[in-house]
């Protein structure tokens, strides 16, 4: 399997895995369960898959953001029982990943209000770490023939911004945007020296506007810092660092990276001791990192299936364009 190709799988999966593990140390029925946080991914995926065949076959498109509020709501209405109608998003016809398994409410009652939130008019002040979901599905999205860099990270902030008004929380999330896909696109395989690098760009990018940009890059800093101190154990560094906000959780799946060993399975497993968010982070990182081969839950994944052909479509992306030639009827029936 090419090398980037098995990057999108393990990133996907490897996130599944932690946020299974996290919930649970042994498989449920022979099944490691998903919660929101792989559905969150999963459906920001589809969302801006749906939003780039749109542009891709009309010529036009809204901001992408706008694709990922249709998927997000879609599945919040499946989480709230209701039927949706139509159905947009295909992975909502696939078994397991409309459970209600919702570990942050608050996301349910952002998206079912009404408006959803932007950078500058935010619907919540919430700051869970289910924002890093949406950023880890915007850097999945990269390519640089869709978008640049720069766009990469403004729209992994706004994507989280729609459920999560702090700016820590979608700051955080541009910033796994940023490492997403700086692993899957440029093979950045040293995690100490790529978080140096989106402290920096957070800064950079948005630190005349957010104050809060420095606050996430010295975060990722302590990380760097703990990692390096051989006698702090490490549940006492993870504690330290926190498992409540997006950045505390940001800042210990770096640790977590940067602590591993030569097993991502076991640093994975070892970090949904600590949080399942973190270590759906963790897992979407070592995964990028080391491919889906490396992971040994293939098998016990419940929705192991389906977000392969997820990872798949992203990596591949819509051959289909106004006025061509190629016609993917699978592609169609997914996306269009």
């Amino acid at each position: 399997m090419e090398r980037r190709m098995s990057a999108y799988i393990g990133c996907l999966l490897g996130l599944a895995a932690g946020d299974g593990l996290g919930h649970g140390p042994e498989p449920v029925n022979g099944y490691l369960p998903t919660s929101a946080y792989t559905q969150l991914a999963a459906y920001s995926c589809c969302g801006l898959l749906v939003g780039m065949t749109r542009g891709q076959l009309s010529g036009t498109m809204a901001p992408p953001v706008r694709y990922v509020a249709m998927a997000l709501r879609e599945w919040a209405q499946l989480q709230l029982w209701r039927r949706p109608e139509p159905v947009r998003c295909w992975i909502s016809r696939s078994p397991r990943l409309d459970y209600r398994r919702c570990p942050e409410p608050e996301l349910l009652d952002v998206l079912a209000a009404g408006e959803l939130g932007t950078m500058e008019d935010h619907a919540s002040a919430f700051c869970g770490p289910g924002a890093l979901m949406a950023g880890v599905a915007v850097g999945l999205f990269y390519d640089p023939d869709r978008l640049p860099r720069r766009e990469l990270q403004r729209l992994g902030a706004e994507a989280a911004a729609l459920t999560h008004g702090d700016p820590m929380a979608f700051l955080s999330a541009a910033a796994a945007a940023h490492l997403i896909s700086r692993i899957l696109w440029d093979g950045a395989e040293d995690l100490e020296k790529l978080s140096r690098e989106t402290g920096a760009m957070l800064k950079r990018r948005f630190g005349r506007e957010y104050h809060q940009a420095a606050r996430i890059g010295a975060g990722l800093k302590t990380a760097r810092t703990l990692a390096k101190t051989k006698d702090i154990p490490r549940q006492e560094a993870l504690e330290r660092l926190g498992r409540e906000r997006a950045d505390q959780v940001l800042a210990g799946a770096v640790y977590c990276c940067l602590t591993g060993s030569d097993d991502p399975a076991a640093d994975i497993r070892a970090a949904a001791e600590w949080s399942a968010a973190g270590a759906a982070l963790t897992g979407a990182l070592l995964g990028a990192v080391h491919g889906c081969e490396a992971l040994p839950w293939r098998e016990e994944l419940e929705c192991e299936s389906v977000l392969r052909e997820l990872a798949e479509d992203l990596f591949r992306g819509c051959a289909m364009t106004k006025n061509g030639r190629v016609f993917d009827i699978e592609w169609e029936a997914k996306y269009v």
